[in-house]
């Protein structure tokens, strides 16, 4: 999604659908190497980067994005369940992942379609 925002708190929420997005796909991608022999769950290290862009939306809009924000990162779980052909994604862990991800989708592009009616009849009201 890469639109010009209105305000920080639009862009603080374009983030947080970004990263939402992004870490369905890891999910997605564990469970479609759920039978691969050797391969290790991946996870999206996403919180510092979430924290960043929190803080930068507190920042005049003329300010932000100018900080080098880091990007969300892929690193591998940390699993104490090993298959024993070295496969370590749990498909269970990882479709109740993938729900909460879905969940959290749904309410930020809800709050995201809240911002734009306020955003809109702010607008049409200062006509």
């Amino acid at each position: 999604m890469d639109f010009m925002t209105a305000d920080s708190v639009t862009n603080l929420l374009q983030k947080f659908l970004d990263v939402q997005s992004q870490k369905a796909q890891v999910i997605a991608g564990n469970i479609a190497n759920a039978d691969t022999p050797g391969y290790v769950a991946k996870e999206l290290e996403f919180d510092e980067y979430l924290r960043n862009a929190a803080r930068e939306s507190e920042l005049p809009l003329s300010k932000q994005n100018q900080q080098t924000v880091n990007q969300p990162r892929i690193v591998e779980q940390e699993s104490s369940v090993i298959g024993l052909d070295g496969n370590t994604v749990d498909a269970g862990k990882e479709m109740a992942d993938l729900a909460q991800t879905g969940t959290n989708f749904n309410f930020g592009a809800k709050m995201l379609q809240s911002r734009f009616r306020l955003l809109r009849s702010a607008i049409r009201e200062g006509r």
